[in-house]
């Protein structure tokens, strides 16, 4: 059984990611200090809070085990990201980002077989690349082959445009040959993630507040931006997007508008469900329901009371890694088959993949 252990661990990512791809584990511990999503991961996961070491930045580690299979971190990117101030994640620095070096000393400390790391691909930028490199040298430092690469959840099932740097970091006295993974376009959009019966109380806008834009898009593997929202100051969070196409990347907001003309109505413009949010990061619905309700019994009914706001359900998503993409990650890393847990009834053959090229498409076409 794969003795797994997560840092900054959200609602869970890598642990639904074992689950869905059929990989045993046993939960070493895991770090969070965000109440709602620790009530969010125990109730998914079925986990005490007891295995909550906390706060990553003052772990005892004399407690620590020293026999991990697996680490996986995805350590705050706020000060990394275009959206955020650019703080950046030097060490010492006390920025939220600056976590990643307490998780080199967890490592340090632990040596795991393999560790992983997710963050925003702008880590890599001019600003923050030599911060990213001596996180790299480091790892390489302390007895790690290291991989890293970028890959976008839009290329794993998820209609998303979610664009991620990934560091995967294997001990050199483990025998693993270890490639990225590689997606597709697997055909799913927006449209078909989202709830079929939607309350009228998420319908907040109708055409009329809309300033559309005279746009063509030639494909819809894209976030196709149909207009914004009139008066509005704030670019990123007030674009109208159809659901022909992707939505842009999940951030702890409830993200931009999108025209939802699936049903004649007046106000046909709306935010995403908090149980889309978690769709379009790979959970399922039972998941949103374990997060959304607790239930206690009184008499013979079950009567359900609220265990985390749907308000935190948007920031649990947001902050989540694409399960999708870690499917895809452990399958390579474990050499077991992901693409049919990935894709489910969009999978596609090699062939099949190899005939959707342009000089066969044109061939089939004469």
């Amino acid at each position: 059984m794969l003795k797994l252990a997560t840092v900054c661990t959200g609602i869970g990512a890598p642990e639904k990611a074992l689950t869905l791809l059929g990989i045993p584990y046993e939960l070493v511990f895991f770090s969070e200090i965000d109440n709602a999503a620790i009530r969010s991961y125990c109730a998914i996961h079925g986990i005490d809070r007891s295995k909550n070491l906390g706060d990553l930045s003052a772990i005892d580690y004399d407690k620590l085990p020293r026999d991990l299979d697996l680490i996986v971190g995805g350590t705050p990117c706020q000060d990394f990201s275009v959206s955020g101030l650019g703080k950046g994640g030097e060490e010492g620095s006390g920025t939220r980002s600056s976590l990643m070096w307490h998780y080199v000393r967890l490592i340090a400390e632990t040596k795991p077989k393999i560790v992983v790391w997710e963050n925003v691909a702008a880590v890599i930028n001019q600003k923050h690349i030599r911060n990213y490199r001596k996180f790299y040298h480091t790892l390489c430092s302390l007895g790690y082959g290291v991989h890293a690469a970028i890959l976008n959840a839009k290329y794993f099932n998820l209609p998303q445009n979610r664009v991620r740097i990934f560091v995967v970091a294997i001990r050199k006295d483990i025998d693993i040959r270890f490639s990225f993974p590689h997606g597709y376009d697997s055909g799913i959009r927006l449209k078909h993630v989202l709830q079929k019966k939607v309350p009228d109380r998420y319908f907040t806008k109708s055409m009329d507040d809309i300033k559309p834009y005279a746009k063509y898009y030639d494909r819809t593997h894209c976030i196709m931006e149909l207009g914004r929202i009139k008066n509005s100051h704030f670019k990123q969070t007030n674009q109208v997007l159809s659901i022909e196409g992707i939505f842009d990347c999940l951030t702890t907001k409830q993200g931009n508008y999108i025209l939802d003309d699936r049903e004649p109505r007046k106000k046909c413009i709306r935010h995403l469900m908090p149980n889309e949010s978690l769709r379009l990061m790979g959970f399922e619905d039972k998941d949103f329901y374990k997060c959304r309700f607790r239930y206690e019994r009184q008499g013979k009914k079950a009567v359900p009371y609220t265990n985390v706001s749907e308000g935190e359900i948007y920031i649990q998503a947001g902050n989540s890694i694409a399960v999708n993409v870690l499917v895809a990650l452990f399958g390579e890393i474990y050499g077991l088959p992901w693409k049919e847990k990935v894709f489910k009834e969009r999978y596609k053959t090699d062939e099949q993949l190899l005939y959707e090229l342009p000089l066969f498409t044109y061939k089939n076409a004469s």
